[in-house]
């Protein structure tokens, strides 16, 4: 039976979550368009159904940035869009866990979203076996892709800094790095959105994520990892929207 996998994507407002699954969409499959030079705010949970070559299936739910925009309407707050997710889960009866969780930041502007409360209760509830991963994004409005790229060292040296300003107290931050005990290991840190060797692809994620379980063999003497296939990388850089 081929495996189905449920990946909720959240983040901050214009943070690249949109932007982030249809570049996977279109890695998996070439004849699917790459996401357009705009996107339309996301205003409600969205699926998006992706087969990739081995079989395995994924089902990613886009959702509203904190501190978003609604149209004639306040912003969302945190505890309201989780409570989105999970009515989502609930009326479409997911049949398949939340594997993982992957969070956007913008890099230019790591401001706290807090997680306390009922936010935190609904997240603990909702995501208790899934793996969270970290992704900033729009550091070409840091690092300018048409100039010397600063390198990978640098990069990460510049990355604790940024997490190191947003963690403050209550924040969704000080949660995932300080109090939840992460089912996968540690919390992933992936850096997106330009091309050079201090970056991840869209691409480079996934296969991180979903490179495959390793079977046993021989007593475990010899493992084999089953391989996600892609299509080949475009050469140019991913610039995140939404």
């Amino acid at each position: 039976m081929a495996e189905h996998s449920t990946v909720v994507v959240l983040g901050k407002f214009e943070s690249g979550k949109t932007t982030f699954i249809k570049s996977v969409q279109h890695a998996v499959d070439a004849d699917i368009p790459g996401p357009p030079a705009t996107e339309e705010p996301t205003l409600g949970v969205k699926e998006y159904r992706i087969t990739l070559p081995d079989g395995r299936s994924l089902t990613f739910l886009d959702t509203p940035g904190f501190d978003g925009y609604q149209p004639g309407e306040r912003a969302k707050e945190t505890e309201e869009i989780l409570q989105m997710v999970e009515d989502h889960l609930s009326a479409n009866g997911q049949s398949a866990p939340v594997s993982h969780v992957i969070l956007f930041l913008n890099a230019n502007d790591m401001a706290t979203t807090e997680l306390k409360g009922r936010a935190r209760r609904t997240f603990e509830r909702l995501f208790s076996n899934a793996q969270v991963v970290c992704v900033t994004t729009r550091w070409d409005q840091i690092d300018e892709d048409d100039g010397p790229h600063i390198t990978a060292e640098d990069a990460q040296n510049q990355e604790e800094d940024l997490y190191a300003s947003a963690k403050s107290s209550g924040s969704l931050l000080e949660y995932l790095h300080d109090v939840r005990q992460n089912p996968g290991g540690e919390l992933l840190r992936f850096r997106s959105g330009l091309t050079s060797e201090a970056y991840s692809s869209p691409r480079d994620i996934m296969l991180k994520l979903f490179a495959g379980p390793i079977s046993g063999g021989d007593q475990g003497t010899r493992r084999t990892r089953r391989q996600v296939r892609f299509a080949a990388p475009e050469a140019t850089s991913t610039s995140y929207r939404q």
